[in-house]
């Protein structure tokens, strides 16, 4: 699926993960400031793209500033089956990855919000 990444109703975060050429991309698209849809490209990681799916089932309807306060529970309390003990990373990737997302989105929409809200530094681009 191509997305215009300009688009005002996509907001669209990336991260590079820890494996060679590893990464995860997420697109929200938004609709009265609430995310109606994620989709997702990632490298061939199965467990990430688990982690993906499942945020993809239980994001859409909420308020995409809501997002910014999301922590990996969200993954860990949903997925089927749960993720190893050497897959939690990916919870990460998949979180931050949505959160630049919906970063990408306020700023396209002129929508201020905090980024310390989620108590890291998951906003700057790696």
């Amino acid at each position: 699926m191509r997305i215009d990444i300009e688009d005002r109703n996509v907001g669209v975060g990336r991260v590079l993960t820890d494996s060679p050429g590893g990464f995860v991309e997420a697109m929200l698209t938004v609709a009265d400031a609430a995310v109606v849809s994620l989709s997702y490209a990632a490298a061939d990681n199965e467990p990430l793209e688990r982690c993906m799916k499942t945020l993809g089932a239980v994001l859409p309807g909420r308020p995409v500033a809501d997002l910014f306060q999301m922590n990996n529970n969200v993954i860990y309390y949903n997925i089927e089956p749960e993720l190893t003990r050497s897959e939690l990373v990916n919870a990460s990737y998949a979180v931050i990855a949505v959160k630049r997302a919906a970063a990408d989105w306020c700023r396209k929409n002129g929508v201020d919000y905090d980024p310390s809200v989620c108590g890291c530094n998951c906003m700057d681009e790696r």
